[in-house]
């Protein structure tokens, strides 16, 4: 009789494995198989009701439940550490483990943290006893001897029991299913890279299409943006920013360096916040576009370069007199309105030398690109031209415009320059000297020269403001057409007996004069500047006015000196 139960016990198993070779070996979905493994197991044992299965995933350390029967979903938030309860002691031991009561199951939950024993008990919470009446897990062991998960059974009905042939055949259910779930990791491994090859080839015909088509770097920034799910920033050297405008306080903040081959380009800023750690595909697919964003950086300064190469070609024609007949035509087409008057501009951008070159470049880059989109806003049908580290502006203005108008204008555009070099923690400013506003193409290359002229002076002379036009340094631009031996010889013939008096005394009577002219022989200031007393002043002027013959009462003879003192302190 014994035997004969025996044979069909035998047969009952056989019958069993064979359902569950069949059910797991029908499909190469995983989440599938995850199911199928633990439901055929829970058919195949008679005294089991419900169960989980565990996954190990190397990257997070972890077993992570990914089925499971009778438990409530609170079970998916368990995340055990191998040798945490008896289902992760069954995973490093890699050895089934048989608890026939409810004792025993507790001893070996004692290793649980307070947070995935908190969630068990979520879990069982709906059944009388509030938890499992026996229990076994066995390990998942591949034909390459490789454990990857757990099977754990439950029972939760008071009656009934597992025994050791309960455990040996969910051993060998889970031998079979192991197999199958390895082959199945197989397939979607494969299956996953294909995906990422048509992916990665879908996006680089995108890429390849939005360069085409001239939509440019702003609207391939979103679609790498809305494939990889993180907002993005793109910085070029030539001072472009580029994507949305994003909050980085408390951001994360990943940098990609865009370079051709040694040359930086800009960066590529991708902010994670609070999202999960990026995935090799989407890491793939941000270096892939770094090389798209090069080549559309490059682009884009080619098509600059060759546009400031007209627009150089044109100022130079104006500056020698090349007006040829299709002077007009070549303006036009690159902007430039010559309907009305126009007014010649020169601007310099000073900033102080700065011990990151490319952090300067982009400075200058920034203020520079400020600058231009200011005058295209304020001044419609204008033209930009750097030269010889100037930019030239052909300011375009109505036929009934004045120059003193456009100069305010200017003046709150060169405010506006110092205000934006302040947010952007940079000491950049700019100069503006102006010409005259001329209506006639045969005015506006001397107007051109007398811009240039006008910056320089305001150079030479330490000009405070921002802005001055052709109406100021009358008197340098009168002297101008002086050679510099002409010059040479006046400041001697007038200082020269001061300059050599103090040379053999030791003296500072030359310097003394310098101050007394240049505030108007106002004996206060002067005396401040000099930091003496208003009485050895007045000493001085007398020593000097005695010993070389100046009268200061003579206006002419004044005249002379005043003129001497600012150009000596010039040279």
């Amino acid at each position: 009789m014994t035997g004969k139960m025996t044979r069909q016990l035998s047969s009952t198993r056989s019958e069993a494995l064979i359902k569950v070779a069949n059910a797991v070996n029908s499909t190469l979905e995983l989440d599938e198989l995850f199911k199928l493994t633990l439901s055929e197991s829970i058919k195949a044992i008679t005294h089991a009701d419900g169960g989980a299965l565990f996954v190990y995933e190397p990257q997070a350390g972890l077993l992570v439940c990914r089925s499971h029967m009778n438990f409530d979903e609170a079970v998916e938030q368990i995340r055990l550490s191998p040798g945490e309860s008896f289902t992760g002691q069954c995973f490093s031991d890699r050895k089934a483990i048989l608890l026939p009561t409810q004792k025993e199951i507790k001893m070996n939950s004692s290793t649980m943290t307070q947070e995935n024993l908190l969630l068990l008990n979520q879990s069982m919470a709906r059944h009388p006893g509030r938890n499992s009446f026996r229990a076994m897990s066995v390990p998942l062991i591949t034909a390459r001897d490789e454990c990857i998960g757990v099977v754990t059974l439950n029972g939760f009905a008071e009656e009934g029991s597992f025994s050791s042939e309960d455990m040996t055949l969910l051993q060998a259910i889970a031998g079979q299913a192991a197999t199958a779930l390895e082959k199945a990791g197989l397939y979607e491994d494969i299956r996953a890279k294909n995906s990422m090859l048509e992916k990665l080839s879908r996006f680089h015909q995108e890429l390849l299409s939005h360069m085409n088509n001239g939509l440019g770097l702003q609207a391939m920034l979103d679609q790498l943006s809305s494939v990889v799910g993180r907002p993005l920033s793109l910085l070029t050297v030539y001072g472009e920013v580029f994507g949305s405008a994003v909050s980085v306080k408390d951001s994360q903040i990943d940098e990609f360096m865009i370079r051709n081959g040694r040359q930086l380009l800009g960066k590529l800023f991708v902010y994670n916040g609070n999202l999960n750690e990026m995935s090799t595909t989407d890491r793939h697919l941000i270096q892939q576009s770094i090389l798209y964003f090069a080549l559309e950086i490059n682009r884009r300064a080619s098509v600059r370069n060759i546009e400031q190469r007209y627009k150089s070609e044109l100022v130079d024609d104006l500056l020698t007199g090349a007006l040829t007949d299709d002077f007009l035509g070549r303006a036009a087409g690159l902007g430039l309105d010559v309907s009305g008057c126009l007014l010649p501009v020169a601007v310099k951008i000073q900033e102080p030398a700065a011990e990151n070159p490319v952090g300067q470049l982009i400075h200058q880059n920034e203020l520079a690109g400020f600058l231009e989109m200011e005058i295209k806003r304020r001044f419609p049908g204008s033209l930009v031209v750097f030269r010889e580290n100037l930019y030239l502006l052909l300011i375009s203005a109505g036929l009934q415009s004045n120059t003193h108008s456009l100069v305010e204008k200017l003046t709150k555009i060169a405010e506006g320059a110092v205000q934006f070099a302040k947010e952007s923690k940079n000491l950049s400013t700019a100069k503006f000297g102006a010409g005259h506003l001329v209506s006639s193409l045969d005015e506006l290359a001397d107007s051109l020269q007398s811009a240039i002229m006008t910056l320089k002076f305001m150079e030479t002379a330490n000009f405070k403001g921002l802005v001055a036009d052709s109406s100021r340094f009358a008197l340098q631009r009168l002297l101008n057409s002086a050679t510099d031996r002409e010059i040479d010889l006046f400041i001697s013939s007038t200082l020269g007996p001061v300059f050599q008096y103090d040379e053999e005394k030791g003296t500072d009577l030359a310097r003394t004069l310098q101050v007394y002219c240049r505030h108007l022989q106002r004996p206060g200031q002067a005396a401040k500047e000099l930091h003496i007393h208003p009485n050895t002043l007045q000493y001085r002027i007398k020593q000097i006015s005695r010993l070389f013959g100046l009268d200061f009462q003579d206006s002419d003879a004044m005249l002379d000196v005043q003129l001497a003192c600012k150009l000596s302190s010039q040279s």
